[in-house]
């Protein structure tokens, strides 16, 4: 999926989208507001999503 699209279907920037894909490159923190539309958009409850990674 490209970064437009992935955009587009989770409703947030695409220049948020690129930071989040370079993470590992640079410094950046995702706010809860970018990944409570995320999960929202993917139908997953933002409760679920910490306790998927805190795993």
């Amino acid at each position: 999926m490209s970064n437009r699209a992935f955009a587009i279907a989770n409703d947030i920037d695409e220049k948020t989208v690129r930071r989040i894909k370079e993470i590992k490159e640079q410094d950046y923190s995702i706010s809860i507001d970018t990944l409570k539309k995320i999960c929202s958009a993917q139908g997953v409850k933002l409760s679920d999503f910490f306790k998927m990674i805190g795993e």
